[in-house]
Formats: C-alpha cells, sequence, structure tokens
C-alpha cells in the first residue's frame, strides 16, 4: 500500500519503456511490460487469495518468476528479430501462436531455443504453484486456520457487506473501545490491553514482564499509546530515632551514624550522588523533600527542599515509644499527597519514581514488613547498609533484636517476635515507620487518585507500597515494583501484597524487573527501570501485529 503508488508505477513504467526501448526497439519493449504488468497482477491476486498477502518468499519467488518472463519474452522476440529485423506486434504474437501449433516433429521442438524456454517458464510456473499450494495447506497450517464452508460463506458474506477491515485495525479497535470505556474496570482495561498484545508479531508472552508493564500502563492511561517521555523521580528523607547512638536515646541499629542522612541530601542538592547522576543519564527530573531529617538547618531551592511540616526531630526511638504521633504521621502522609501533585503538575508527568533516604529505615521497614505481614524477624531482617562488602552477622542479629523489641511493644509479640494478624496498617506506620516512609505511603495513595504510575524503587519502597495498599486496595493498580531486593523480607511483602490483589481481582506481577543485586536505595533501582518501562511503552504503541507482518 505504500511501495506501490501511482506516481511510482508512472515512473517505473516509463524508465523500463525508454530502457527497453532503446535495446530492443518499441514493439518488444510493450510486450514486455505487457507481461509484466499482466503477470505481477495476477501474482498478486493469486497470493491474497492463497496466503492472504505478499510478503517475504512469495514476493522473492514471483519476482525471480518475472525474470524468467522477461527472459522468455527476450529469446523469442530476438529469435524472431534475427529473422525479421522489423515485426509488427501482431506479427509477433502470430508466429509465437503458429510455433506452439504447428505441425512439426516434436523432436525438432527440443532444439528450439523458443520452445525450451517456454517449457521452462512452464516448469518453473508449476513449481510455483507447487510451492504456494504447500505454504497454504502444510507449512503454515494450523487448527484454527480450519474453518466449515458454512464459515466460509459467511465470512464471504461478510466481506461482501462491509469493507474490509486489517487484522491490526480490529483487535487494536477493540482493545481501545474497552479502554476509552468510562464504566470499564481496571482488570477489564488490563486483559484487553492484554489480548491486543498477544496479536503482536512475537511469541505470546515472549516479551515476559515488558508485556505485563505495558497493559498495566495502558490500563492506568486508557490507551493503547501511553505517555513515559516526561518521568518524575520523587525522593523523600527522614531520621530515625532507632539509628541515634544509644548514648542519645537510640539504639544504633544501623552500622553508619545518623548524621549520615543530611550529608546525602547535601549530595543530592550539588548533583553528585546516585539518585542525581541516574536521573541525568535516564532523562529524568529530580525533587527531594526532607520531611524528617535532624537538625533546625532547612534545604531550600534547587531540587532539595524542606517542607514547612517537616518532623525537625525525626521520629522518635520505636523502641521505647511510638515512632510518631498519630498528628505527626497523618501530617506525612499528607505531605506525600501534597508534593506528588505538586511535582505532576509541574513536570507534566504521569510516571514517578519513588525513592528515600534514611539511616536506619532498612530496620524500620523490616519491623512493618513483620507486622504487618505476621512472619518472624528471623525471615525478614537482612544487612541493610553494608559497611563492607561482607555480611555482618553480628549487624543482622542486633537489627533482629531491636525489631522484635519493637514487636514486643507495640503489639504483643511472642518471644519470637511474631505478631497476630490483624495488625492495622494505620497503628503500624504510627508505632514503627518513618516520617519518609509515611510520605512515601501519602504519595502512592494520591497516585492511586491519580491513576499515576508508580516505580517502586527497592525494599523500603516496598514496605511503604505495603502499607498503602493495606489501607487501600486500589493502590496494587499503580504499581511496578523495579528491582529485587538483597533484603529477604522484601519476598515476604511481595507476596502479601499479591494476596491482596487478588482478592481485589487486580492483576499483579509475578517478579520485580531487576535481579542486580542492588540495595543502595536512594530511588536509584526504580531510576533505572524507567528505560524498561518506556520500552514497553513502545512495544504496545508501535509494534505491528503478526498479520501484518504475514501481509
Amino acid at each position: 500500500k505504500l511501495l506501490v503508488t501511482r506516481p511510482r508505477v508512472i515512473i517505473a513504467v516509463s524508465y523500463c519503456f525508454i530502457v527497453s526501448t532503446f535495446l530492443y526497439g518499441p514493439y518488444l519493449a510493450v510486450v514486455l511490460i505487457l507481461a509484466v504488468l499482466l503477470f505481477a497482477h495476477r501474482a498478486g491476486k493469486y497470493g491474497e487469495r492463497i496466503l492472504g498477502g505478499v510478503m517475504g518468499d512469495y514476493l522473492g519467488a514471483t519476482i525471480c518468476l518475472c525474470e524468467l518472463l522477461v527472459l522468455t519474452v527476450l529469446l523469442i522476440g530476438q529469435n524472431y528479430q534475427q529473422q525479421q529485423s522489423s515485426s509488427s506486434l501482431r506479427e509477433l504474437v502470430s508466429q509465437l501462436h503458429n510455433m506452439l501449433t504447428a505441425d512439426n516433429d516434436v523432436t525438432n521442438l527440443f532444439v528450439d531455443n523458443r520452445f525450451m524456454a517456454i517449457a521452462k517458464f512452464v516448469v518453473m510456473c508449476g513449481a510455483y504453484w507447487t510451492w504456494c499450494w504447500l505454504a497454504k495447506n502444510v507449512a503454515y497450517q494450523s487448527p484454527d486456520d480450519s474453518r466449515s464452508d458454512t464459515k466460509n460463506n459467511e465470512t464471504t458474506e461478510s466481506k461482501e457487506t462491509k469493507p474490509k477491515e486489517d487484522a491490526r485495525s480490529a483487535v487494536r479497535s477493540e482493545a481501545s473501545r474497552i479502554l476509552e470505556r468510562p464504566t470499564s474496570t481496571f482488570r477489564e482495561r488490563y486483559d484487553a490491553t492484554q489480548t491486543y498484545l498477544d496479536a503482536l508479531a512475537k511469541p505470546v508472552g515472549s516479551l515476559g514482564l515488558l508485556e505485563s508493564w505495558a497493559a498495566r500502563l495502558a490500563a492506568l492511561q486508557r490507551t493503547l499509546e501511553p505517555t513515559t517521555d516526561r518521568v518524575a523521580c520523587l525522593i523523600f528523607a527522614g531520621d530515625h530515632g532507632a539509628a541515634a547512638a544509644p548514648a542519645d536515646g537510640g539504639e544504633g541499629c544501623s552500622l553508619y551514624p545518623q548524621a549520615v542522612t543530611r550529608s546525602v541530601l547535601v549530595g543530592l542538592q550539588r548533583g553528585v550522588a546516585g539518585a542525581s547522576v541516574l536521573s541525568k543519564a535516564n532523562d529524568v527530573t529530580l525533587r527531594v523533600v526532607d520531611v524528617g531529617v535532624v537538625g533546625e538547618d532547612t534545604f531550600q531551592g534547587g531540587n532539595v527542599i524542606s517542607s514547612p511540616s517537616k518532623l525537625v526531630d525525626g521520629t522518635r526511638n520505636f523502641c521505647k515509644e511510638s515512632a510518631m504521633s498519630s498528628e505527626q504521621c497523618k501530617q506525612c502522609i499528607q505531605i506525600g499527597k501534597n508534593y506528588l501533585k505538586e511535582v505532576v503538575a509541574e513536570t507534566k508527568s504521569k510516571v514517578v519514581v519513588l525513592g528515600e533516604v534514611g539511616i536506619g529505615n532498612t530496620t524500620s521497614s523490616s519491623a512493618l514488613i513483620a507486622a504487618l505481614t505476621s512472619r518472624p524477624p528471623e525471615q525478614i531482617c537482612g544487612g541493610g547498609a553494608f559497611a563492607t562488602r561482607e555480611l555482618q552477622e553480628s549487624a543482622v542479629a542486633k537489627k533482629i533484636s531491636i525489631v522484635k523489641k519493637a514487636l514486643s511493644l507495640h503489639f504483643a509479640a511472642g518471644n519470637d517476635g511474631v505478631c497476630a494478624d490483624n495488625v492495622s496498617a494505620v497503628d503500624a506506620i504510627e508505632k514503627l515507620g518513618g516520617a519518609e516512609i509515611a510520605s512515601m505511603v501519602g504519595a502512592m495513595l494520591q497516585a492511586s487518585e491519580l491513576d499515576l504510575a508508580i516505580l517502586v524503587d527497592g525494599f523500603i519502597v516496598t514496605a511503604a507500597a505495603l502499607v498503602a495498599v493495606s489501607m487501600d486496595p486500589r493502590v496494587c493498580r499503580v504499581l511496578f515494583f523495579a528491582s529485587r531486593s538483597a533484603e529477604s523480607g522484601q519476598g515476604m511483602a511481595l507476596e502479601k501484597i499479591k494476596a491482596i490483589s487478588r482478592a481485589n481481582d487486580i492483576p499483579y506481577d509475578e517478579t520485580p524487573a531487576l535481579s542486580m543485586g542492588l540495595r543502595m536505595g536512594e530511588a536509584t533501582a526504580g531510576l533505572l527501570a524507567v528505560n524498561l518501562l518506556r520500552s514497553s511503552a513502545a512495544v504496545l504503541s508501535s509494534m505491528a501485529t503478526i498479520q501484518e507482518i504475514l501481509s
């Protein structure tokens, strides 16, 4: 449809006529062009009827036969031109007919170059037809191709009564209809997109998680051409009372001092920290919000700012009292909602990467997951931020002891640290959470209201996701898990999120996208996954269907 246009045909015919006339004379030039046009037209109709189109091997075979036809006509024409220097077109056709019908000795035909040329052409046409028959009935036959005579008749009648519609537009328009219907559910939109993805030119499901992400993205944005060009990264930062030194009333739960949180924010402000570098590399707008970093000094200007409503002293030591009061927790959740709306309005992004900075937040996240999954802390706690390349077992044992102590204080967990299975997500985030974790929960709740895609960074953001979906299961729709964490507790959180998704008939991705041993936090895994999400959108909007490839 794009290559065979009227101007191209006119130019090609004119060029061939000029060259052929120069080489063989006008009469033979006309015969050649008419023969080729007639043959190409019939070959196209035949291919469309037998195979549904002309591409690939069929097109190659057509070109080869067309060349053979040209050589056959030239050989016959030139032999006659040797006998008669100027022949009319009518005489040329008449002589060709006489050669085939004259009562000559049959053996003489085999030494006649004209006859052998025609014979070879007929044999090649026979092979050509045989190949088409085999391709139709053997090579490309499948159970779905078997149709009864009644169905064939119905199909023929349908073609006669309505315009022909190509396969892609049919399946695409059906998916678009469901996506754009105001009353369609998320599951209906997701399944409709999956059906369209299955029709693309690839084995079903062969692009794995990219297909699941594409379907989720389309279901959120209600289009088969979702937008991923503008992406924002929103990082919340806060300090944890349990991370303070024992002399300052904390538990010393991290190998790093609490002051490192502020130092990381300074690096982000200067554009030299990990999230800064990866944001630039992946064309993502970065915003960092201080919601609970210890200290009166605030960050103002640039891409790092301190919220006016921040917890100036951070959270409290959750082994001695609740990490936050009910009002403080609500305040941090609202900060998250407000800044998500602000960054989306500013950048016009439909995808947001969530991340965090906060020394000690791995311990807080482990406690949250243990409380909400009723799993023993030994199955949840990992090494967190390593001071060396080797896992320090003593640090893990200390973290387990701290988590058990907090769970025992707030939720009457036994000696094994296992909580009852009725722990409220709101209670958990108030008593065990951090200001930055609560803000990420708020951001996810707001994203669900706006149908915005959220790239979930790693362990700590997964813990925030567990709290958010426990508060509002609809949040499951917007979550794209970027990375499998080195922390074993993430798997427990994902299992719980999966159960909540299933209970609410929301599609769930079986595995996070990346498995690279990432454990830096700071939204780095989410930033690395941005281009995977963009690729999934490109597959959905630009990839051809298998019918388009074959026809």
